[in-house]
């Protein structure tokens, strides 16, 4: 199955997926890419050995949703850890923000549980009275804002949403971030931002917002 393209302003169905745990020490990581340089070895021989810095290690069940064709969030936190146990020297690793969980999408309408439940890594999604819980565009692209290093599957993660357009006095809701929910009136607008205004402890406050994040309030 090809990957699915994701078109200026297609809008996503995204769900919290939870994977199974590893079975008999499986493998959550490996590196794609490598590269070899060929040498010469101290007895005289030729030999093969990886380019030190190539390759990158991506998440197994990362991979192997994003085969089965569904676009991929995989929130990631980055860490210094020692090289080894004989050394003091550090390096930065990346692991999963939510161990056990990352966010599965594809384009909204689409029936495709039975094909995301086939797939040997998935356990179950998160929901509520039996059903699945969408979670909107809106949100995982905050989530995607706030967690920098989180990955996306590359094709998609190239394409972004054509920005919402709003005028001075609109009247919008908040989708995502802290103030998700409110409803505020808008005082300028300016490329993909927004300058706005929303009473807060029985004072009027100007808060700065993203317009991708707003919709017409109702």
């Amino acid at each position: 199955m090809s990957l699915p393209d994701r078109t200026r302003g297609t809008e996503m169905d995204w769900y919290a997926v939870k994977l199974k745990a590893r079975q008999n020490g499986g493998r959550r990581e490996t590196v794609l890419g490598v590269e070899f340089e060929t040498y010469r070895a101290r007895n005289g021989q030729m030999a093969r050995r990886k380019v030190k810095g190539s390759g990158q290690r991506v998440f197994v069940p990362e991979l192997v949703l994003q085969k089965a064709g569904f676009e991929v969030f995989l929130p990631i936190k980055k860490e210094w850890s020692r090289v080894n146990r004989y050394s003091s020297e550090q390096k930065l690793k990346c692991r999963p923000a939510m161990e056990g969980w990352l966010f599965v999408g594809w384009a909204a309408g689409q029936a495709r549980f039975h094909e995301l439940m086939a797939l040997d890594v998935v356990s179950g999604v998160m929901g509520a009275g039996g059903q699945p819980v969408r979670i909107s565009d809106a949100k995982v692209r905050f989530l995607m804002r706030k967690f920098g290093g989180g990955r996306l599957r590359r094709k998609a993660s190239n394409v972004e949403a054509e920005p919402v357009r709003f005028s001075v006095g609109d009247l919008v809701r908040v989708d995502a971030g802290p103030l998700e929910g409110q409803t505020v009136s808008l005082l300028d607008v300016s490329g993909g931002s927004a300058r706005a205004v929303m009473t807060l402890l029985g004072k009027d406050v100007e808060v700065d917002l993203e317009q991708e994040f707003l919709t017409a309030a109702q």
